[in-house]
């Protein structure tokens, strides 16, 4: 019996330690702070996932949107269009185009078709003022949208909106300078102005079109080097405009000051800075 005894208090006292080992491990707290972390770093390397990928679609909205086919191929169409329209204007009004071209070289000769033309405005003047609009419109167009990267020029709208713009200022410069000749009798130096003015402006637009069929189909290598030489070009015109339009503004100088003065402010600086004011305000 005693030996039972001591042989139980013995298994008692080697299994004590080991019950006791169990409950302190079993008041010890639980560890889920390792739990918590992993969770917390599984879902920060999601979120971090989703915004790269976020930014990747991003990109690559922006890079299609900087690169706007469709209407880069509607501008292929419009010059072909202005091709069409150029043929046209050969074949049925070739003595006027013509003319017109002498007119631009010579002085002499422009005088000349001035005093034998008619007051009314023909069928080939009209295609030729549209053909310079337009032109003059997508030149403006590509300058904005590639060297400062005005991205509401992108759109089909945004060239309509320049035809617009352009087509109104050219109407009322040229009403305006009417209006000048009829308020202060001097129809014959404004109708010159008028005459050598749209002369430029229509040859003009006749020498654009190569740059912007360029522009708008060649690869963008090509685009400083035309851009330079298309400038050259509008700077070789602008000088002819001026040499021609200092000939109006000196018969008004020697008519009258005021008038000259009228003349300069009116016809030459007002739609410029109207022009550059509208454009800063409603597109860039």
């Amino acid at each position: 019996m005693m030996v039972c005894f001591s042989a139980h208090a013995q298994v008692d006292t080697l299994t004590m330690p080991d019950s006791l080992s169990l409950a302190l491990d079993s008041l010890k707290p639980i560890p889920t702070y390792d739990s918590l972390a992993v969770i917390k770093n599984t879902a920060l390397a999601k979120h971090t996932s989703i915004l790269q990928d976020t930014a990747q679609k991003v990109y690559s909205i922006d890079v299609q949107q900087a690169a706007p086919h469709k209407s880069n191929t509607v501008v292929f169409f419009v010059l072909v269009l202005l091709l069409i329209i150029l043929t046209y204007i050969k074949v049925a009004f070739g003595k006027d185009l013509e003319d017109m071209l002498q007119s631009f070289a010579n002085r002499n000769t422009a005088q000349q078709v001035l005093r034998t033309q008619s007051d009314e405005l023909s069928f080939s003047a009209l295609l030729l003022h549209f053909n310079f609009i337009i032109v003059v419109s997508l030149y403006l167009r590509f300058f904005l949208v590639k060297y400062y990267h005005v991205t509401s020029l992108e759109s089909l709208y945004s060239i309509l909106f320049l035809i617009f713009l352009f087509t109104f200022f050219y109407l009322a410069k040229l009403l305006v300078v009417k209006l000048i000749g009829v308020v202060f009798e001097l129809n014959t130096v404004c109708d010159e102005y008028i005459f050598n003015f749209t002369t430029i402006c229509k040859t003009l637009g006749l020498s654009l079109i190569p740059a912007l069929f360029i522009f708008y189909t060649a690869p963008k290598k090509f685009f400083d080097v035309v851009f330079i030489a298309s400038l050259v070009v509008v700077a070789a015109f602008i000088i002819m405009f001026v040499y021609r339009g200092l000939s109006t503004g000196y018969k008004l100088m020697y008519r009258s000051v005021y008038h000259f003065f009228i003349y300069v402010c009116v016809v030459e600086i007002s739609p410029i800075f109207l022009l550059l004011k509208l454009l800063t305000k409603t597109v860039v």
